[in-house]
């Protein structure tokens, strides 16, 4: 056997090179079996995790009920489509919910609110479909969130929340959109799957921006970058207990921030009316 430049190589030599290459070879695969093993136990702590945040929200949804008032003789009618957060899950109250602050401060409009915990894009447009005979002063559209949870697909979705926005715009001049914030910060889920979701988020949120631009709504951004995010840095205040919907205190900052942002109580308020209604806190 030759060694490097043509020199021979004993046999002991060739032996001991032998051994070194197959210690080498050894320890990689051990090491490749440890990453694996430890890959595995993040995997199954994150699904014990999630699957106790998952069984918290269930108890959340079945608390839940979306906040609606009937007036038959209102002059202003507010309809409220869309997800969970529509419905105001993880609030200690229906009246906490966005819907149930924008009543608090216009005591005087009646709100249909038709959403349902778990709607996607999709199952929002069927709720459109659905809602009474009339026109809206304002539609409000609560949604995307479970759209990022679940992965749907970013063509089929653009293609849905077009055809959604589109849609609200003929029952009501004005149009409100309103998605969610980094689902990655949520503290449902522990790493690598908060890592997941955040750049899931962006996406989805880059998505709605494009729509909302083209429709000529208007959307309320509540996506903060970290770590300028209070939902992050304070999640206890902000997140309701299964670490995934807003609490009260979360729902009060969107609702600050829907009225903030846009236009909706003025698409609210009668011919020289002003809202009455103390600013819920």
């Amino acid at each position: 056997m030759a060694g490097p430049e043509g020199l021979p190589i004993r046999s002991g030599e060739a032996a001991t090179m032998t051994e070194t290459d197959g210690e080498v070879a050894g320890g990689a695969i051990r090491f490749g079996r440890l990453l694996a093993f430890l890959l595995a136990a993040v995997l199954v702590i994150d699904a014990v995790w999630i699957g106790i945040a998952v069984s918290r929200g269930h108890e959340l949804t079945i608390q839940s009920q979306p906040f609606t008032r009937h007036l038959p003789e209102a002059d202003r009618r507010l309809l409220v489509i869309g997800d969970s957060t529509a419905v105001g899950t993880g609030a200690s109250h229906p009246r906490d919910s966005v819907a149930g602050r924008l009543a608090q401060t216009l005591p005087g409009v009646a709100v249909v609110n038709l959403a349902r915990d778990g709607a996607r894009i999709r199952d929002v447009r069927e709720q459109l479909r659905r809602a009474p005979d009339g026109d809206f002063d304002v539609v409000l559209i609560q949604a995307g969130g479970n759209d990022i949870l679940r992965f749907t697909g970013l063509a089929r979705l653009r293609e849905t929340t077009s055809s959604l926005l589109a849609a609200a715009r003929s029952r009501a001049d004005k149009v409100v959109m309103m998605s969610t914030g980094d689902v990655g910060t949520a503290p449902a889920f522990p790493p690598p799957i908060d890592w997941l979701y955040s750049w899931r988020t962006r996406h989805v949120r880059d998505l709605f921006l494009d729509l909302a631009a083209e429709h000529d709504i208007e959307y309320v951004d509540l996506y903060v970058p970290s770590p300028g995010d209070p939902f992050r840095s304070d999640p206890e205040r902000f997140y309701a207990r299964d670490g995934l919907h807003p609490s009260s205190e979360g729902y009060r900052m969107w609702f600050e921030k829907l009225i903030e942002e846009t236009s909706i109580l003025k698409g609210l308020s009668a011919a020289g009316d002003t809202p009455t209604g103390a600013m819920p806190g």
